[in-house]
């Protein structure tokens, strides 16, 4: 019995030096040692002007296309030529489907491949609540007034996606403007209807394709050098190495109409409802994967010590960990497939039972799911032969192919990141909303959806929502480390 005792002990305190020991080696991986990059000189004012200008142009795309002012977005285009002359002096332009617009800077060695930038035109709507859209109930300025006020641009775009659009080409025009020869080819893809189907970004990618082009990377919004994060002290550069798969089904419920009087068994709200509950009762497998352990090494060295201690050692901790994580909407969210009811359309009359009743619900793919196990997945689970399910004709994409971490291009970003964020640690994540980068998944793996500027992660919550807004000084940092970017990218 003593013996089993004190070999118990042993076990405990070689586990517990294996804890701290392996504890102790991660906290040294925060270390940041690069040599602070030389920035160039940038006017935020004059760019947080080109921002509110570019704001100011209502490139909303609309869910029915044929809502959508279409022409402003060439009206818009011509600005940008305008505004930017060096750049697109230096450029190839092709319009490819009418909007979108590929912009190729040749480099002179034709052994590199090159790099691709994305940005998008179009923004989402912003409600009004009168016929001359005016008034914006919830927002401190308009939406399209691009207002600058208390050091930040105020509306539509500002962050998703005009914000990366304008800043990327202030950067390329002042790059352009200095005599700068690529010897990598730069191009430059700007797809007008992300919001809504991607379809100039998936033009562009087959037209790289059928032209043979392979990109050494692609770069896209999706990442940003964040603040506030939860648990996570100072700033976090936060690079999407991934990005959820895109699908909305269809859930039409057919039953016997008529007198709300004399309801049958089943009716069609009734049969949706319950089709509904099934589905948010039956979620899909949700763990944590290589890219979220990556992303809580990486910044595991800024927690505080008993989350530290736990990071380290996911081999005994994992469980507790997954738990915690899975009590937070956004990891949640990068863990697994989600299902979200978005739509709902049902009745005609409070006292009539309509003869349908339909139902539209995202998924946002994981890597581990398809598009076809997810739908097999709701066809099992609701089991309604009064239920037909349909996928939307909108948009339907796989989850992306995980890009390299800590190896190819990711280093380059993560070089230009020490060198001008110092106080920001690097981090991989998983994007749970939709790019434009998912359609370059036929180009190359290597995608990377990062934009270099900084803002608090509670202003997630204003893209696509109230009060969208970008900080002036953030903004022209971010011009600075896009300049520093496409030079890095063409010098290589």
């Amino acid at each position: 019995m003593k013996k089993i005792l004190l070999g118990l002990i042993g076990l405990i305190i070689i586990v517990v030096g294996i804890v701290l020991v392996r504890t102790a080696l991660l906290g040294k991986q925060v270390t940041n040692n690069a040599p602070l990059a030389k920035l160039i000189e940038v006017d935020a004012s004059l760019t947080a002007r080109h921002l509110s200008e570019a704001v100011q142009f209502k490139t909303v795309t609309m869910q029915n296309r044929t809502d959508t002012d279409w022409p402003l977005f060439l009206e818009f285009q011509t600005w940008l030529k305008t505004t930017y002359p060096n750049f697109y002096g230096v450029v190839s332009s092709e319009q490819v489907v009418e909007y979108a617009q590929m912009n190729v800077w040749q480099g002179s060695d034709a052994s590199l491949a090159p790099i691709v930038f994305l940005a998008h035109q179009d923004v989402v709507p912003a409600k009004a609540t009168d016929a001359a859209q005016t008034l914006y109930p919830g927002w401190d300025y308009p939406p399209f007034d691009g207002t600058i006020a208390g050091g930040f641009i105020y509306g539509r775009g500002t962050i998703d996606d005009k914000g990366s659009l304008i800043a990327l080409l202030e950067g390329a025009d002042r790059l352009a403007a200095s005599g700068f020869k690529p010897k990598r080819t730069l191009i430059f893809a700007f797809g007008h209807d992300e919001e809504v189907a991607g379809s100039g970004a998936d033009a562009i990618s087959k037209l790289l394709e059928k032209r043979g082009i392979k990109p050494y990377a692609v770069i896209d919004e999706g990442g940003a050098i964040l603040t506030g994060m939860a648990g996570i002290p100072g700033q976090v550069a936060s690079i999407g190495v991934a990005e959820k798969g895109y699908l909305t089904l269809i859930l039409t419920a057919k039953a016997r109409g008529g007198h709300s009087s004399t309801p049958p068994d089943y009716t069609a709200i009734g049969g949706l409802a319950q089709a509904i509950t099934k589905l948010e009762a039956s979620p899909f497998k949700n763990g944590r994967d290589e890219v979220m352990t990556k992303m809580l090494e990486a910044t595991a060295p800024r927690m505080p010590f008993k989350r530290r201690v736990a990071i380290a050692n996911l081999w005994l901790f994992g469980p507790i960990v997954d738990s915690e994580l899975r009590g937070v909407d956004i990891t949640r969210a990068m863990m697994g497939t989600s299902i979200a009811p978005t739509i709902i359309d049902a009745g005609f009359k409070e006292n009539a039972l309509p003869r349908e009743a339909v139902a539209y619900v995202n998924f946002r793919l994981h890597s581990r799911d398809s598009i076809k196990n997810v739908t097999e997945h709701v066809r099992h689970v609701i089991d309604d032969e009064n239920i037909e399910i349909s996928m939307s004709d909108n948009i339907g994409s796989e989850p992306s192919p995980v890009s390299q971490i800590d190896s190819g291009p990711y280093l380059w970003l993560k070089d230009v990141v020490n060198g001008t964020f110092p106080d920001a640690v690097a981090a991989p994540n998983t994007v749970v909303g939709g790019t434009d980068s998912r359609y370059f998944a036929r180009n190359t793996d290597d995608i990377y959806r990062f934009a270099p500027y900084v803002f608090d992660a509670s202003d997630i919550a204003r893209i696509h929502g109230l009060n969208e807004r970008m900080n002036v000084e953030a903004f022209a940092k971010a011009v600075q480390v896009y300049y520093l970017m496409l030079e890095k990218a063409g010098g290589e």
